[in-house]
């Protein structure tokens, strides 16, 4: 347990050594935007003071699940010949080599789901800098009605963050509207334009 004490009616800790990054999702957290966690939990989770352990969901296994199918669509039906997906940049087993970040930022990390780069990329995680031409975000969700007018702010100002990170103006949320029936099985789910939606912003 760290040493934590008590002062006047706050919490004070000695920061770590090595604090967590802020990702995304935490990034989120700390601006009030994330329904599920507060500010305070993303600072005990930074702090290495404590944190939730992360369990899987039948929401969280469906996203899993159905994201490389969604890659697939958008090279498929939008003729994204240059959209590259992690596995592409580290290989297989990308998240045991990069601890779970893709940035090199001393405070922002996290991981991205994928990029459209440009002709001139060289192959390298240094070389998307500079060379990223849309970071692509994707989501899977029973909830249609939350994105009926546009992306919830929650989430577009995640895929904002990483596209900051790699000096890039242009998002794109790639949102999957799924019925009770495909957490059964969501390996079978497939994307189409009948139950996947894009939206496109800058930054």
């Amino acid at each position: 347990m760290r040493d934590i004490k008590w002062v006047e009616g706050h919490i004070e800790i000695a920061p770590p050594k090595k604090p967590k990054k802020l990702t995304a999702t935490r990034f989120a957290s700390v601006l009030g935007l994330n329904p599920w966690c507060t500010d305070f939990e993303i600072w005990c989770a930074v702090t290495r003071t404590w944190e939730k352990p992360f369990e899987d969901t039948i929401y969280t296994a469906a996203g899993k699940a159905i994201e490389p199918e969604q890659i697939q669509y958008m090279r498929d039906s939008y003729g994204m010949d240059d959209l590259i997906a992690p596995a592409d940049v580290w290989g297989e087993g990308y998240f045991s080599k990069t601890y779970g970040n893709f940035y090199s930022h001393p405070v922002f990390g996290g991981m991205w789901d994928a990029l459209l780069v440009d002709g001139d990329w060289d192959g390298s995680a240094e070389g998307l800098v500079g060379h990223t031409e849309a970071v692509l975000e994707f989501k899977t969700t029973k909830r249609a009605e939350d994105w009926a007018e546009d992306v919830p702010e929650y989430y577009a100002l995640q895929a904002a963050l990483y596209a900051w990170l790699l000096d890039c103006d242009n998002v794109i949320m790639v949102a999957s509207f799924l019925e009770e029936g495909d957490y059964d099985d969501p390996g079978q789910y497939v994307p189409s334009a009948k139950n996947t939606a894009t939206f496109e912003f800058a930054i």
